[in-house]
């Protein structure tokens, strides 16, 4: 009778033991599949926060790159193709929302991303900040058996960023001459997010004549401006300014090594044609109806460029190094091109060196749908068609804008141009 209650405790016991065991490596299982979330998670957010940090203070655009570079991320960890985020309502009970949270639903992932950012014991949010949160629903297997089916998992990172409050929009180099920046006649030059700098010492280094209107976010100029007219400048200039060194003096030109060679075309009629990057000897001539499509790469143009009548010239991906000639769109024509969007030229449409001092120019009716710096180091430009410049840094000898025209610059620097300190995680 003892042998039997003896055995049977034993199985009890071994029984237990057996149980304990299967239970303590289910727990470890699932443990582990939180902690691999919650590592993935990590990386996750702190590659997004980087990548959005490249682009402040642009709140929206530094958004969208942390949320895009996130779905890249998460497609590339499950070999799937990447998902498109969805904007999504965040949930209201989440304390770590604030005003200008927008949430994403990134596959699997709701994911927070903020900026400017307020870290706690900051006074105000921080536009040179941006904060990535993003939480995941971990099923759990074994933990079933205790009444837990799943776990919230979630990662967090703050990046700072790399540019200047205020970007430079517009530069005008010439150190001396009256009307280095003109506005004549009707003329509106509007830079919504950026700076107007004139180095001139003149007294007239900026003149506004008519009815011209300059607005930006900020006017520097480093001798004086004058207005004549009904003419409309805001804010305030800021005169006796310190010069501001050329920000894109150190660009090199283009290595013609390899590049194919052209003659100069001339492109008529309704005729619809693609070039090729490469080194045109001759002028570049668009016409009549003609449509023209410029491929990817680096045009060394040693003709210029003539767009004329209602021709429509497009490119993206592409960097336009006008050695000699002029660059002008003329009538109805319409010119419309994009950076490319890495390497030295990253950001940068149009380099004219300083070699050569003939104008960009844009007249009559024709219109400038450039994104991307335009670079004029010893050249003018002239402007009296309707010019929207995105994304884009203008530094020009001098800048004229005469007639009707309505210009746009949405200042954005190429990191060419510098003035950027290092981008890092700070929590």
């Amino acid at each position: 009778m003892r042998q039997s209650k003896s055995r049977g405790t034993s199985l009890l016991l071994v029984g237990l033991a057996m149980f304990a065991l299967v239970a303590t490596a289910a727990l470890a299982i699932d443990w582990g599949a939180v902690s691999f979330a919650r590592h993935q998670l990590q990386n996750f957010v702190d590659a997004a926060a980087l990548a959005g940090a490249q682009e402040l203070p642009s709140a929206s655009l530094a958004k969208q790159k942390a949320a895009e570079n996130y779905a890249r991320n998460y497609g590339e960890n499950r070999r799937i193709p990447p998902p498109t985020p969805l904007q999504v309502s965040c949930p209201p009970s989440d304390p770590d929302l604030q005003p200008n949270t927008t949430c994403y639903q990134i596959g699997d992932d709701l994911v927070h991303i903020i900026t400017p950012y307020q870290r706690t014991g900051d006074p105000s949010p921080n536009p040179n900040l941006i904060h990535v949160k993003a939480c995941r629903i971990v099923p759990l297997f074994f933990a079933r058996l205790i009444g837990t089916t799943q776990i919230r998992v979630c990662a967090k990172a703050t990046a700072i960023g790399s540019r200047p409050l205020l970007a430079r929009g517009l530069v005008v180099l010439d150190p001396t001459g009256g009307n280095a920046l003109w506005l004549q006649g009707n003329a509106t030059l509007k830079v919504p997010n950026g700076a107007v700098i004139v180095n001139s010492s003149a007294n007239n280094a900026l003149y506004a004549q008519g009815n011209v209107q300059l607005i930006a976010q900020q006017i520097a100029i480093v001798g004086n401006f004058q207005t004549q007219g009904n003419a409309t400048i805001s804010p305030q200039p800021l005169t006796g300014q310190p010069p501001t060194p050329d920000p894109l003096s150190n660009l090199p030109p283009p290595n013609p090594t390899g590049l194919p060679t052209f003659p100069g075309r001339t492109i008529g009629g309704n005729d619809t044609e693609t070039l090729l990057p490469g080194i045109y000897t001759g002028t570049i001539q668009v016409e009549g109806n003609a449509q023209v499509t410029l491929q990817p790469g680096t045009y060394i143009l040693r003709g210029g460029l003539l767009v004329s009548g209602n021709a429509i010239v497009n490119g993206s991906g592409v960097l336009l190094y006008n050695e000699s000639g002029r660059i002008e769109v003329q009538g109805n024509g319409v010119l419309r091109l994009s950076p490319p969007t890495s390497g030295t030229y990253e950001g940068i449409t149009i380099f004219q060196p300083a070699t050569n001092t003939q104008p960009l120019r844009l007249s009559g009716n024709a219109r400038f749908q450039v994104s991307g710096a335009i670079y004029l180091p010893r050249a003018p430009l002239h402007l009296e068609g309707n010019a929207d410049f995105r994304d884009s840094m203008i530094v020009a000898w001098r800048v004229e804008l005469q007639g009707n025209p309505l210009v746009t610059i949405t200042a954005r620097e190429p990191p060419a141009a510098g003035g950027q300190v290092e981008i890092g995680l700070v929590e």
